[in-house]
């Protein structure tokens, strides 16, 4: 085990002294298609130890949204409690480098969202900054994936009486689907939203849409663990999975 982390820590090293963010973006896609968290966590905590700049900390950030949303889907609240003030103090630090990027603005809102879900009962208190967060994602980048992606959570997952809107998230699910398929097919979070959109089909009632998103992944990528081995099975023997957003399994 010390073998495989400190191998780990030398690869991650490399390509960050390297500055190929094309690299770390295919190595963490890797690792999404495969499952494999175990690796996924050694990453982050290889990048937190090195030195990056813009572009690779973006990859960190990415990578901890995904890591902290993988172990509130799998119901892991204390590997989640240790991770949030880590991913909370690199966004305000990007923030005040870059306080106009729409990303940051959206892994804020996430971060709000992921904080109601350790703790349900804050939520009226927590709305405000959520909703805020949000807004300014929207307002410097309504087009771009990240920003699409929490305007969509929050229209999915908020209650009806309060605004929320599932016929009118899908639609905002689709647009963050095509800018990843657009832009950045090579990243993992293309094939997340799109994983996470074919159950938002099929818990509609669109299964045939679902499906045809489901193989389109798994054309794409085989070895797409989570879909070959969960939600595709699911769908065809008429079931419905779990309601969870970012299980990377």
């Amino acid at each position: 085990m010390k073998l495989i982390i400190i191998l780990t820590l030398l690869t991650f090293s490399t390509i960050v002294n390297g500055n190929n963010v094309e690299r770390l973006d295919a190595k963490f896609k890797s690792l999404y298609l495969t499952g494999n968290m175990v690796l996924w966590k050694q990453a982050v905590d290889s990048l937190r130890l090195t030195k990056t700049d813009n572009q690779t900390e973006m990859v960190l950030l990415y990578a901890e949204y995904g890591l902290i949303g993988n172990y509130l889907g799998a119901k892991q609240q204390n590997l989640a409690k240790v991770e949030i003030p880590l991913f909370e103090k690199r966004i305000e630090q990007a923030l005040k480098r870059r306080p106009n990027d729409a990303a940051l603005h959206a892994f804020s809102a996430a971060l709000v969202a992921y904080k109601i879900g350790l703790q349900p009962w804050k939520a009226p208190f927590y709305s405000r900054s959520h909703t805020e967060n949000l807004r300014k994602a929207m307002e410097f980048g309504s087009d771009l994936g990240l920003p699409l992606v929490e305007q969509a959570n929050s229209l999915y997952f908020r209650p009806s009486l309060f605004g929320g809107d599932k016929e009118l998230a899908i639609q905002y699910y689709e647009k963050a689907f095509e800018f990843f398929k657009k832009n950045n097919r090579n990243h993992w979070m293309y094939y997340n939203v799109g994983a996470w959109l074919g159950q938002v089909y099929a818990k509609q009632g669109q299964t045939a849409k679902a499906e045809n998103m489901y193989l389109q992944l798994l054309k794409e990528a085989p070895n797409f663990k989570w879909v070959k081995e969960d939600l595709l099975p699911t769908l065809k023997a008429g079931k419905n999975s779990p309601d969870y957003f970012n299980d990377l399994k």
